[in-house]
């Protein structure tokens, strides 16, 4: 059995953005490993040069716990070359940015007490215990954010469960959270269900540089229910969930 560390990460808005877009900024519908790295290594008070390291073993299931939809909007970004103090200020000509903005999908009127909800499942790494990790995001030194810094964000339900980890295993079963697509070796999805399947690919580690060095191609299902296939990469059963957990 090992620790692992439950939590719901929310948010009024989200916006991570895909790596290999350019002009346009495009979302991911759910945060990258990447993504959870950073939070985590913020939630603890880690420097932006030494998360990397520190969290190299974090493993975690990433899963959907409100429906969401995407909106456009243009952002008003200042343009800074110089670092001038009128740049910085606003005083010089700005730069309007395309942005796809992550937001809950529900009725107006429930607005005001709906947002964005991601369920995390944290396999803590070496020299970091489930009680440390979660006692950070209860009380964490620098605020979450759902990618960019004016998405910001907030956990709830932090606990700790026992799990037990396992790969490749040659049963069919229900998955919970993103999987590896190239780990999927044969699906058997129950047509009665809807489902609104999501795949990219996706930043999996950056060096202590913030240089991108490994990416995945990730399955998940928007709605949040469980994708039942046969699967050889990792898991983590907490109670009666099979979480896929990436490295």
């Amino acid at each position: 059995m090992n620790e692992v560390v439950l939590c719901d990460l929310r948010g009024k808005f989200g916006h991570f953005r895909r790596f290999y877009t350019n002009s346009s900024s495009l979302s991911y519908p759910i945060p990258p490993p990447t993504v959870v790295r950073g939070i985590v290594g913020a939630a603890l008070g880690l420097e932006r040069h030494e998360y990397a390291d520190r969290l190299a073993g974090l493993r975690m299931g990433i899963g959907v716990r409100q429906p969401l939809r995407t909106i456009m909007q243009t952002i008003n970004a200042l343009m800074v070359k110089n670092a001038s103090d009128k740049e910085l200020r606003g005083f010089e000509a700005r730069t309007q940015i395309p942005t796809q903005l992550l937001i809950p999908d529900t009725r107006q009127e429930d607005w005001d007490r709906t947002s964005l909800c991601y369920r995390l499942v944290l396999v803590p790494p070496a020299g970091l215990s489930g009680q440390e990790l979660a006692a950070a995001l209860r009380a964490p030194i620098y605020p979450p954010a759902l990618g960019v810094a004016y998405c910001l964000a907030w956990f709830e339900a932090v606990e700790i469960a026992e799990g037990v980890l396992g790969a490749d295993d040659p049963e069919l079963a229900d998955y919970h959270g993103a999987l590896e697509a190239d780990a999927i070796v044969e699906f058997a999805l129950d047509d009665r269900v809807r489902r609104k399947l999501s795949r990219d690919r996706y930043p999996l580690r950056l060096d202590r540089d913030r240089r991108l060095i490994a990416a995945s191609d990730l399955i998940v299902d928007l709605l949040g229910n469980p994708i039942r296939c046969r699967y050889r990469g990792a898991w983590a059963q907490v109670g009666s969930e099979r979480w896929a957990v990436i490295g």
